[in-house]
């Protein structure tokens, strides 16, 4: 309770929760003095996720949970939204940030590029792959050269000046994956293309990226046996790939094309999930298709 002008005592503005925003982390749970929060049961159908929900007979308004919530606009002082039950237009109008100070973005063109009726190809699995991303619009690739993915990045490389993209040659497998995090944060269609012993040195960078939610595709063009390795055709890669793609219990959507016709077709669609799902994409290759 505060006390009014007039004398008169009057209820707190009670905090208002903004569930499509609500990580369910359950910070506010530890923060609240009266119990009121609880984490919920039913899944939001906007994050997926399970939001907490707020018991507001028992809230007194401390705001406590406020100053325990990571995300900024998870929780919002009742204050700010003029009423304390919860209004979901009115706090989803609170929570749109203020961009007018942010750079305007550049501009991106044609996501996707016609292909013209033409006689059948015979190429290799990482140029189907290098063809599939530029036809999805992809114009910036980073990379480290590793072989037996090592002829994809010199072909993206060699095309993408002559397309107004960038391929950019990191110090290192870690420096890569982390321009793709800027680039992938930025919005914008990248990729990679790596093997097994710099493919195990992307995954911090990459459950980083699962975590955050941002786009990428990452082509592993597999080597064969621990360590090194050799560059002898081996699909080891693909347990990893699928059930150990980093710490924290993390996942992403994997492709394992088996002709140079199916590479170049799940490129365009990694590029299109990537993006649909906000989740990192991989592509998993041998020796066999790869060369």
């Amino acid at each position: 309770m505060i006390q009014a002008t007039d004398g008169k005592k009057k209820e707190r503005p009670k905090p208002v929760l903004t569930p499509e925003l609500c990580k369910g982390c359950g910070r506010c749970i530890e923060a609240c003095p009266r119990d009121c929060i609880s984490l919920g049961h039913a899944i939001d159908q906007h994050s997926g996720l399970i939001p907490v929900t707020i018991d507001y007979e028992a809230c007194n308004g401390c705001e406590l949970c406020l100053t325990a919530c990571p995300e900024p606009y998870g929780l919002l002082s009742g204050a700010e939204v003029d009423g304390a039950a919860y209004d979901r237009e009115q706090a989803a109008a609170a929570a749109v940030v203020d961009r007018t100070q942010a750079p305007a973005p550049a501009t991106i063109p044609a996501s996707e590029i016609l292909l013209s009726v033409n006689h059948s190809m015979v190429l290799k699995g990482t140029h189907a792959m290098a063809l599939g991303a530029i036809l999805a619009g992809c114009r910036h690739v980073f990379g480290y050269p590793i072989t037996p993915s090592t002829e994809g990045a010199e072909l993206m490389a060699r095309l993408m000046p002559d397309l107004g993209g960038v391929f950019l040659q990191a110090a290192s497998e870690v420096a890569t994956v982390n321009h793709m995090y800027g680039c992938g944060g930025a919005g914008i269609p990248c990729m990679t293309f790596t093997s097994s012993p710099g493919f195990s040195l992307m995954l911090e960078g990459i459950s980083y990226m699962i975590g955050a939610e941002v786009p990428a595709v990452f082509v592993n063009v597999m080597r064969g046996g621990p360590g090194l390795g050799n560059i002898g055709p081996e699909q080891a890669d693909i347990k990893l790939m699928c059930r150990g793609l980093g710490h924290g219990n993390t996942r992403a959507i994997v492709f394992a094309p088996t002709t140079p016709q199916e590479a170049l077709d799940l490129t365009m669609d990694a590029f299109e999930l990537t993006f649909r799902y906000r989740s990192p994409v991989m592509i998993a290759g041998d020796g066999y298709l790869g060369q």
